[in-house]
């Protein structure tokens, strides 16, 4: 006889505890480019330096992000994670007001 799961039912997060638009976040733009340029690098040495570190993150992201577009969450941990920083440092004000 098949055991019959209990699910909770299916009912929609309130608009101020919903996850971002496909599990992303918008980085404080000002914030990356300061922490990039302070280590005077451009957004290709960067790339170049996240590709010698195995780490997958695009010279097109981190235009995206720079210019104040949306990443994955994966992407925003490995971009902090370089910077040695918390993920919520690099969050743009914004987005962090939204996840509460």
């Amino acid at each position: 006889m098949p055991v019959q799961s209990e699910a909770a039912p299916s009912t929609p997060m309130p608009p101020a505890t919903r996850p971002s638009r496909r599990g992303s976040v918008q980085l404080d733009a000002a914030r990356l480019r300061q922490l990039r340029r302070s280590l005077l690098l451009s957004q290709r040495d960067l790339a170049d330096e996240f590709g010698r570190r195995d780490i997958q993150v695009s010279i097109a992201t981190i235009k995206r992000a720079e210019a104040g577009q949306a990443v994955r969450y994966r992407i925003a941990r490995e971009i902090a994670r370089y910077f040695d920083l918390p993920a919520n440092e690099l969050a743009h004000a914004s987005a962090l007001a939204g996840a509460h």
